[in-house]
C-alpha cells in the first residue's frame, strides 16, 4: 500500500483506512506494516453502516473514492487495483483541495 500511496498523492488523493478495531490495535498494525496514512477507529461500526460496508458486526473491505464535491465517485468491495482506483481519481484530481 505504501508504494501505491505515492501515486495516490500525485493524483491529489487523500487516503484513510477505516476499521472497527481499537486504537491500540490500529497502532500495532500501522507499526507492523509501516503505513503512512491514518487509520480511523470506527467504534460501533457507525461509518461502516453509513457507507453500507458492514453487515451486523462484520465489515467487508470496501474501497470508496469521494469526489471533491462530497459525492461517492467509486465504490467496490474487495481489493481493486491501483490502476482502477487512479482511473476514477483522474477526472477529480484537479478539484478543490
Amino acid at each position: 500500500m505504501n508504494a501505491a500511496l505515492e501515486r495516490f498523492h500525485e493524483a491529489r488523493a487523500i487516503v484513510y483506512g477505516v476499521n472497527p478495531a481499537s486504537d491500540a490495535s490500529h497502532r500495532r498494525y500501522v507499526e507492523k506494516l509501516r503505513l503512512r496514512f491514518p487509520l480511523i477507529v470506527d467504534t460501533g461500526g457507525r461509518i461502516a453502516r453509513a457507507f453500507r460496508a458492514g453487515i451486523g458486526p462484520l465489515v467487508r473491505r470496501t474501497v470508496y473514492v469521494i469526489a471533491p464535491d462530497g459525492t461517492i465517485a467509486y465504490s467496490k468491495r474487495g481489493s481493486p487495483t491501483v490502476e482502477e482506483i487512479l482511473a476514477v481519481i483522474g477526472p477529480h484530481a484537479g478539484g478543490p483541495g
